[in-house]
């Protein structure tokens, strides 16, 4: 997502999980796979999040699930540069 150019990404990975009608799996000791569940979360302005679908549609081809939601209020700093506030965001 760094090189396609969003505004930040986190990725958050799970320790156990469970999917449909599968028993819940995890880290294992000697397991030679890791299956854990992993959350990536996106943010970016909506007119650019429609550029980051296809991209997201690929990574979750075989599994995933995938939600867009708009965050009513935005409040970001980073080196030394805040931008937004405690006011909601524009649509």
């Amino acid at each position: 997502m760094r090189a396609a150019g969003t505004a930040g990404a986190t990725a958050l990975r799970g320790v156990w999980g469970y999917h449909d009608d599968h028993a819940p799996h995890g880290d294992m000791f000697w397991a030679l796979r890791r299956r854990v569940p992993v959350v990536a979360v996106i943010v970016d302005t909506p007119e650019r999040v429609g550029r980051w679908f296809e991209l997201v549609d690929a990574v979750t081809d075989e599994t995933g699930l995938v939600t867009s939601e708009m965050v009513p209020a935005l409040r970001a700093t980073g080196a030394g540069t805040p931008r937004g506030g405690l006011r909601p965001a524009r649509p």
